[in-house]
C-alpha cells in the first residue's frame, strides 16, 4: 500500500508555513546597544594615546637616525675652505712680509725684543709654507720689495734685520708688496703685516678700498705689541741755539715721560770729548707715575769755542733703551756780524734796533750774539757785504735798480735780509720797481691810518718759527700797549712761472686784518719784511707806532731777535732726524774729501762740494752723533752734526679700537702669535675643519635621544594598582595588630589561571545587556 496525493502540487502551499516564522523573526524585539560615558571616554582616550605613541616613536626614529648621520658625516672630516675650491691646498704661495723696523719695535717685555717676536713668528711662518713659495721681505727702512732667492734666505735675513729710521711708512709699504705679489705668477698670494699697531707706526691708514684693488691678496696683520711696557721717555729737546757766541750760556731743556708704574731716575746732560768719551756737566732727579711728564732744564756756562756734541740720558736700564738718550750738536763761535743801514742821523734812526738785538752790557761782557755795524743808505754798497750774515735796511728810501740787483745776489747765495718799511719810502710808484720786486716778492701800496690807537700787532698763530718763542708767555704778551697808528699796505707778487716774481707770503698781521710781516725765500736765502719802521723816537709826533719806545717793550726786543736769528738760519742745520740728508757748509774749498765718524764709530769718506764748499751726508738712520774731519791737525777742520729719532720712532702706544678700524678697515685679521696664525693660515689654505662642531652636535642629539627616550618610556603614575593596594593593605593590617583589632582571613590565593577566571557566558547571549519591553 502506498502514500499518494492527488494534487501533488497543492503540497507546495505548505510554504505558507514560513509566513509565521517570518513575522516571528520580523516582530521579535531586538536588543538595544547602551554606550555608557566612562567607556565612550576610555575609547577616545586611546584613540589619542595611540596616535600620541606613534608621533613619539616617529620623533624618537628622527632624532636616532639624525644623530647617525651627524656621525658619520664628523667621521668625513667636512671643511669650510677660504681660498675657493679649486686651488690646491700643497700648492705653492707668493708670500710677502711687511716689517715695521722703527726703533720702538728694540722694546723689551720679559726679555724679548719686539722684533724677536717678529722672528719667531715668521719663521714659523716659513716652515710651514709648500715647496717652491715665493716669499719676500719689505720693511719700512729700506723699502724695496723683492723676492728673495729662497725660504732659507728670507729666514736668513730676518734673522740678520735692524731697527732704524723708517724711509716708508707701513701703509706705504704694504701697497709696494701688493705691487709685487700681483706681478708673480702664482695663484695663491698671501701679505703679512708684522706691526706694534701703535700710533708711531700708523700715521697714515691703510687705502679704505684695499679690498677692492687686491680681491686675490689674503691679508693678515700680526700683531706683535708689548702688552704691559714699562719705559722713561725722553722727548722734545731744545737748545736755546745751535749756534753760540762766545762767553753765551747753552739752555737746554727736556721733556720726560714715564709709561708704566712709579719709578725714579735721573736725568744728567754731558759732553762728548775728543776721544769719544763722555764727561758729565749736570744730573736732576725725576720720580713720575704713570703717564706723568717733567720738563727738566741745564744751563751750561763757559763752553769753548768750536763745535761740541753731547747728550741728555735717563739713567738706569727699561724697556725702550733707544729713547732714553738724545743726542745734539752745537757750534760755539764769535758773534755774528751784522749790517744795519738806516736814514741819516744813523745814530738816532738805528739806535733802538742796535740796542734791542745788541745791548751795550752784553757788548761789554763779551755775551752778545751780534755785532752790529751802522751805515747810511749812501754808504750801503761800499759797505764788505760778504763779511756779514745778516743786512737790515730800517726805513729805507726808494734805491738804486743796481743795489737790489746786489741785493738779490746776496741773499741768492744764502744771506738774510730784513726790511722795516716806513715813510721814507715816498710814493709806491717811486719805491717799488722790478728790481724790488725780485727781491721783496711784492710791492708797496698804500699807507694804512688807525690814529685812535685800536690797531696793534695780533699774531693769530704762533707756528711760524719768528713766533714761535712767544708761545713761553702764551697770550700775556700785550700787544695792545703798542699801538700801530700807520702802515704800508704790502701787496705780494701774483704767481706765474717766472721764479723771479715769487710772491712773499704773510706770517703776522694786525688787528685790523691786514699782514704785518711777510717771508719770502730766495734760493739760498730769505727776506722778512714788517710793514712798519723802528727807526722814530718817542717825542717824534708823526711817529708811526709804538712798538719800540711804549713802556717795557719787551715783545719789539723779542720780536727783533727772532726775526734776525730767523733770517741767518742756515740751511744746513746741526740736528737732524734720522734718514734725514745732513748738508753743512764748510767754507773749504782747498780740500777734496771728507771722513765721516758715525755713532757706531764707522768710517767712511764724502765728497766736499769744490764749487759750494759744502758736503751733503745721506747715511743718518742711526740716531746719535756724526763728526767730520778733514785735513790733519794744522790746516784741517772739525766739524759734526747729530740725528735724532723722530717721535713716531719711539712711540709704541697702542692705538684704541676705533683708531684701529680707521686706520686697518673694519673687519680685518689680526693674530697676536704663531699658534693664532698657524689656524689662520690653516683655514684660509686648508679652511676651517668642521668635525669638531658636527661631533658636538652629534653629542648634543645623543643626549637628546637619551631625555627623549626617558621622557617617553618613564613608568607612570599608579601603573602598578594591585602592588600599591598590597602595600597599603599590609600596612594596614600591621596598624591593626598594633592596636589589637582582630584581622580578617587572608584572600586564598588563586590555584590557577582557569579557576581564577570566571566561566564563559552562554551561547547566545551578547555582552550587550539585553531589555524585555
Amino acid at each position: 500500500m502506498g502514500l499518494s496525493f492527488l494534487n501533488i502540487m497543492l503540497l507546495s502551499g505548505m510554504a505558507v508555513i514560513a509566513i509565521p516564522v517570518l513575522l516571528h523573526l520580523l516582530m521579535r524585539r531586538k536588543p538595544v546597544p547602551h554606550q555608557f560615558p566612562a567607556i565612550r571616554f576610555l575609547q577616545a582616550r586611546s584613540q589619542i594615546k595611540k596616535r600620541r605613541l606613534k608621533l613619539q616613536h616617529l620623533l624618537l626614529l628622527l632624532v636616532r637616525v639624525l644623530a647617525l648621520c651627524i656621525l658619520v658625516l664628523a667621521v668625513s672630516r667636512p671643511i669650510l675652505r677660504g681660498a675657493g675650491w679649486i686651488v690646491d691646498q700643497e700648492g705653492p704661495v707668493a708670500v710677502a712680509c711687511v716689517v715695521d723696523t722703527a726703533p720702538r719695535m728694540l722694546l723689551r717685555q720679559g726679555n724679548r725684543t719686539r722684533i724677536d717676536k717678529v722672528q719667531d713668528v715668521a719663521s714659523n711662518l716659513f716652515d710651514k709654507l709648500p715647496p717652491e713659495s715665493k716669499i719676500a721681505i719689505v720693511d719700512t727702512g729700506d723699502g724695496g720689495a723683492t723676492f728673495s732667492a729662497s725660504a732659507v734666505a728670507a729666514e736668513n735675513r730676518i734673522k740678520r734685520m735692524a731697527t732704524g729710521a723708517s724711509s716708508v711708512n707701513v701703509a706705504v709699504a704694504m701697497n709696494d708688496a701688493a705691487r709685487l705679489l700681483e706681478s708673480s705668477g702664482i695663484e695663491r698670494k698671501e701679505l703679512y703685516v708684522f706691526t706694534d699697531l701703535s700710533h708711531g707706526g700708523w700715521e697714515q691708514p691703510v687705502q679704505p678700498n684695499w679690498d677692492a684693488l687686491h680681491p686675490d691678496i689674503n691679508l693678515v696683520f700680526v700683531d706683535v705689541s708689548a702688552t704691559h711696557p714699562q719705559d722713561f721717555i725722553l722727548d722734545s729737546l731744545q737748545l736755546s741755539a745751535e749756534r753760540l757766541t762766545v762767553g753765551s750760556p747753552l739752555n737746554v731743556s727736556v721733556v720726560t715721560r714715564r709709561v708704566g708704574p712709579k719709578s725714579a731716575r735721573s736725568v744728567a746732560i754731558e759732553f762728548q770729548d775728543q776721544e769719544g768719551s763722555f764727561v758729565r756737566r749736570g744730573e736732576k732727579p725725576i720720580a713720575l707715575e704713570d703717564g706723568e711728564e717733567e720738563e727738566v732744564r741745564f744751563e751750561i756756562n763757559g763752553v769753548d769755542p768750536g763745535v761740541h756734541q753731547g747728550r741728555v740720558l735717563i739713567e738706569g736700564g727699561d724697556g725702550l733703551p733707544v729713547d732714553d738718550s738724545i743726542e745734539f750738536t752745537v757750534d760755539v763761535g764769535p758773534p755774528a756780524r751784522v749790517l744795519v743801514a738806516s736814514p741819516d742821523p744813523v745814530g738816532t734812526t738805528g739806535l733802538i734796533f742796535v740796542e734791542a738785538v745788541a745791548p751795550f752790557p752784553l757788548v761789554s761782557a763779551g755775551r752778545s750774539k751780534f755785532t752790529v755795524t751802522l751805515e747810511s743808505f749812501d754808504r750801503l754798497e761800499k759797505a764788505s757785504w760778504s763779511d756779514y750774515l745778516s743786512i737790515v735796511l730800517i726805513d729805507p728810501p726808494p734805491l738804486p735798480a743796481r743795489t737790489w740787483k746786489m741785493l738779490h745776489e746776496w741773499v741768492s747765495n744764502g744771506g738774510g735780509l730784513v726790511v722795516w718799511l716806513g715813510p721814507s719810502a715816498g710814493k709806491p710808484s717811486e719805491f717799488s720797481s722790478v728790481e724790488s720786486e725780485s727781491v721783496l716778492g711784492g710791492q708797496i701800496k698804500r699807507v694804512w691810518r688807525s690814529p685812535d690807537r685800536s690797531n696793534y700787532f695780533a699774531p693769530a698763530s704762533l707756528d711760524h718759527p719768528v713766533l714761535s718763542a712767544f708761545r713761553r708767555v702764551g697770550d700775556s704778551v700785550p700787544w695792545q700797549d703798542f699801538p700801530v697808528f700807520r702802515h704800508w699796505e704790502f701787496q705780494p707778487t701774483l704767481e706765474n712761472s717766472d721764479a723771479l716774481s715769487t710772491p712773499a707770503l704773510p706770517i703776522a698781521s694786525y688787528r685790523n686784518g691786514l699782514p704785518a710781516m711777510f717771508e719770502r725765500m730766495l734760493d739760498k736765502g730769505r727776506v722778512v719784511i714788517v710793514t712798519t719802521p723802528i727807526s722814530q723816537t718817542a717825542n717824534d709826533p708823526q711817529a708811526w707806532n709804538q712798538l719800540a719806545t711804549g713802556f717795557e717793550p719787551w715783545p719789539f726786543v723779542m720780536l727783533a731777535n727772532e726775526i734776525l736769528e730767523h733770517v741767518m738760519e742756515t740751511p744746513d742745520s746741526l740736528n737732524i732726524k734720522s734718514g734725514e740728508v745732513a748738508r753743512l757748509r764748510l767754507q773749504r774749498h782747498d780740500l777734496p774729501t771728507a771722513t765721516v765718524r758715525t755713532p757706531l764709530g764707522d768710517t767712511f769718506p764724502v765728497a766736499i762740494d769744490q764749487n759750494q764748499g759744502a758736503i751733503a751726508v745721506s747715511a743718518t738712520r742711526q740716531p746719535g752723533n756724526y763728526q767730520i774731519r778733514s785735513g790733519g791737525q794744522t790746516g784741517g777742520f772739525v766739524k759734526g752734526f747729530s740725528a735724532r729719532l723722530p717721535k713716531s720712532a719711539t712711540d709704541f702706544s697702542r692705538l684704541n679700537d676705533d683708531e684701529l678700524s680707521f686706520m686697518l678697515g673694519d673687519d680685518r685679521r689680526i693674530v697676536h702669535d704663531a699658534e693664532s696664525l698657524d689656524r689662520d693660515v690653516m683655514s684660509y689654505r686648508v679652511g676651517a675643519e668642521l668635525s669638531g662642531w658636527i661631533l658636538f652636535f652629534a653629542a648634543a642629539l645623543l643626549a637628546l635621544d637619551w631625555w627623549i627616550s626617558n621622557k617617553f618610556y618613564a613608568p607612570r603614575d599608579g601603573a602598578e594598582p594591585e602592588a600599591r593596594a598590597a602595600e597599603i593593605f599590609a600596612e594596614s593590617v600591621q596598624t591593626d595588630e598594633d592596636a589589637g583589632v582582630i584581622t580578617p582571613p587572608p584572600v586564598p590565593p588563586a590555584r590557577n589561571r582557569d579557576e581564577s577566571t570566571p566561566p564563559p557566558l552562554p551561547e547566545g547571549i551578547d555582552s550587550e545587556t539585553e531589555h524585555s519591553p
